[in-house]
């Protein structure tokens, strides 16, 4: 009889630990996947900065102001989308830069103000930004 509850003691202390070892994967997991995600606000948060920052230095500048800079296809292999909303199409008093990526299970999307003058269309790959009559033009304007 010592036998049979020495083999019932063994199987439950291996399925114990087994238990644990899951739960200790499950919470790994859970806390990798919560870096990736800081990681890829992180990207998506600095490329609207860097976009947000060359609309600002274009407000700065006189007229005749002109420039082309390039936005990545991806971002370390994240696809995003970009937009920009002009002050006319939303009714307010500024303009709204927009980038929003989607991952398998989340999306993100970060909106950053600009001012009312600026207008056009933000594509990735090369952009054209200019200055004219105070109006600063992203590539086409309406």
């Amino acid at each position: 009889m010592k036998k049979a509850q020495s083999s019932v003691e063994v199987a439950l202390l291996i399925g114990f630990m087994f238990l644990a070892f899951n739960v200790f994967l499950l919470v790994i997991a859970q806390r990798m996947v919560g870096v990736q995600e800081q990681k890829d606000r992180a990207l998506i948060e600095d490329m609207s900065s860097v976009i947000e920052g060359e609309i600002e230095l274009a407000v700065g500048v006189e007229d005749g102001y002109s420039r082309t800079f390039q936005i990545p296809q991806t971002l370390k292999g994240i696809n995003y989308s970009v937009k920009l909303i002009n002050s006319t199409t939303m009714k307010t008093n500024y303009s709204e830069l927009v980038l929003k990526y989607v991952n398998f299970t989340k999306s993100y999307e970060t909106v950053k103000k600009l001012p009312k003058n600026v207008d056009g269309i933000i594509y990735k790959g090369e952009n054209n930004i200019v200055k004219k009559d105070g109006i600063i033009c992203l590539n086409i304007c309406s």
